[in-house]
C-alpha cells in the first residue's frame, strides 16, 4: 500500500512543524532532510488524535556538507541550533553527516551522501526525511512508510548498528528486552 499522500497529508497539518521545514529551507543547507523522531510522531500523533506536537522536544535536522571541515560544522551546526531553538520552542539536533563517522571513535564507514546516513539509522520509523518546503515536500524513506502507519519499531541491521546501541536507543535502556 502506497502511503506517500496520506503522509503528505498529515504532514502539513503539522503546521509547526512545516514552520520550521520552512526555516530550514531558505539556510542553504546542501543535502538537508528534517528527520527522524518529529517526522514519524507526527503522523503517530495524529493517529492517537493527540496534538501533532506532542511528545516532539528536538528536531534533527541532517545535511551533507564535505565543502567545509569537521570543526567549522560542527561549530556551524551549535550556532544554528541556538538559533532555531531561539526561534522556536523546540531543541534543535543539527549534524552535518559527512563527519558522522568521526562519532564513536571513528569506526563507522563514512556516509556518501545525507540518504546513505538515514538508510543505515537505526530503525525503520527512524529512517525517514523531508526536504523541500511545506508547499513542495520531498520524502526520503528507504524502507517505505508502512512502519511508521503501524507504529512498528523494526531495526535497521547494519554493521554500525551493534546489538548494545540498539538497546539502549530503541529500548530506551531496558535491559531485560532483546533484539
Amino acid at each position: 500500500m502506497d502511503r506517500k499522500n496520506d503522509f503528505l497529508r498529515i504532514l502539513k497539518k503539522n503546521s509547526e512543524l512545516m514552520s520550521i521545514l520552512d526555516e530550514v529551507s531558505v539556510l542553504n543547507l546542501p543535502n538537508y532532510y528534517l528527520a527522524a523522531g518529529s517526522v514519524f510522531q507526527t503522523v503517530w500523533n495524529y493517529s492517537d488524535g493527540d496534538n501533532l506536537m506532542t511528545g516532539i522536544h528536538d528536531i534533527d535536522i541532517v545535511y551533507f556538507d564535505k565543502e567545509i571541515s569537521a570543526d567549522s560544522s560542527a561549530k556551524n551546526d551549535k550556532k544554528l541550533e541556538q538559533v532555531l531553538s531561539e526561534k522556536f520552542s523546540y531543541q534543535f539536533d543539527i549534524h552535518n553527516e559527512a563527519y558522522m563517522h568521526l562519532w564513536h571513535n571513528g569506526n563507522k564507514v563514512p556516509y556518501k551522501n545525507t540518504e546513505n546516513a538515514i538508510e543505515r539509522w537505526i530503525a525503520t520509523v527512524h529512517a525517514v526525511g523531508i526536504t523541500g518546503n511545506s508547499r513542495n515536500i520531498d520524502i526520503f524513506a528507504p524502507y517505505g512508510l508502512e512502519d511508521i502507519f503501524t507504529k512498528t519499531i523494526r531495526p535497521i541491521y547494519y554493521v554500525d548498528n551493534n546489538r548494545y546501541f540498539m538497546k539502549i536507543r530503541l529500548l530506551g535502556g531496558k535491559k531485560d528486552l532483546v533484539i
